[in-house]
């Protein structure tokens, strides 16, 4: 007969599928042991599994609100945790996921006190972002598998300041280290967080420094001496001599030691005396 149809399905399927959770629900789990909450979950649902806006609490105290998908954080969403010390909510992730992971820009805050702003794949800082250190350093530049990694800024919590290449979290490569407090300027090659080679000198923010270097290094001054005189009697092994001359003549120093002082020999011939 045309109106009798072929039931395919068991009535067990039929049940079950009719049991489904489909739409906006409001679910509590039981937990099975001494814990801090009872874990629930309320939001949508499709096909038994949480897909669209959702809430959920777990029994360690963590607070997920945001979108689902496939049963998993997806999209937009907001991670907190309850305190059981002083009752309060403190939020630790404000940004996007993808299939449960933080991943996409968000921001960041940590057990420390530390804030990080940027970017985030797989539940690590990824790209590029920012950092606020809880003892005061702040970083602005790429990230690579939670760590400093390419070119970057870190500064440091007395105002000293690195700009250049790191690899892993430390400074890698050709970069320049100010020094704020002395006023000086330090560029070259680093390895593994040490200065291997490179120049340092006196940085234009000298004259505001707090404690400026105390031997800059001085220009080079050299003196004439201009002879008016027409005749200048020399006796010397018992003959004079007498002489008629207008010309510079360079000043010969007497020979002692300059400490802290950078001179060149090529300037003057007469330096070689003292050097």
């Amino acid at each position: 007969m045309p109106f009798l149809k072929v039931i395919k399905d068991s009535y067990v399927k039929r049940k079950t599928g009719l049991s489904k959770r489909n739409g906006l629900r409001h679910a509590i789990f039981s937990t099975k042991s001494k814990t801090l909450f009872k874990g629930y979950y309320r939001g949508e649902w499709n096909n038994d599994m949480k897909e669209g806006r959702g809430k959920m609490l777990d029994r360690d105290g963590w607070i997920y609100e945001g979108s689902w998908f496939n049963d998993k954080k997806n999209g937009y969403g907001v991670l907190s945790k309850f305190s059981k010390e002083d009752h309060t909510i403190r939020q630790h992730y404000i940004g996007e996921w993808v299939n449960g992971k933080k991943q996409g820009f968000a921001l960041s805050w940590f057990e420390d006190g530390s804030m990080y702003e940027g970017d985030f794949c797989r539940n690590k800082r990824h790209g590029y972002g920012r950092m606020w250190h809880c003892n005061g350093d702040y970083y602005e530049g790429s990230w690579r598998n939670d760590f400093y990694h390419g070119l970057g800024m870190l500064v440091k919590a007395n105002g000293n300041r690195y700009e250049g290449e790191f690899v892993k979290g430390k400074r890698h490569g050709y970069g320049t280290y100010y020094h704020i407090v002395s006023g000086q300027q330090q560029y070259g090659f680093w390895k593994s967080d040490y200065f291997i080679n490179g120049t340092m000198s006196d940085a234009d923010f000298r004259q505001s420094a707090l404690y400026p270097t105390p031997y800059p290094i001085p220009p080079l001054e050299l003196t004439c001496i201009k002879e008016l005189q027409d005749v200048e009697e020399i006796i010397a092994d018992d003959q004079t001599t007498k002489s008629s001359s207008s010309k510079c003549s360079c000043k010969k120093a007497q020979k002692h030691i300059i400490a802290n002082i950078c001179v060149s020999v090529n300037t003057c011939t007469c330096l070689k005396s003292i050097l």
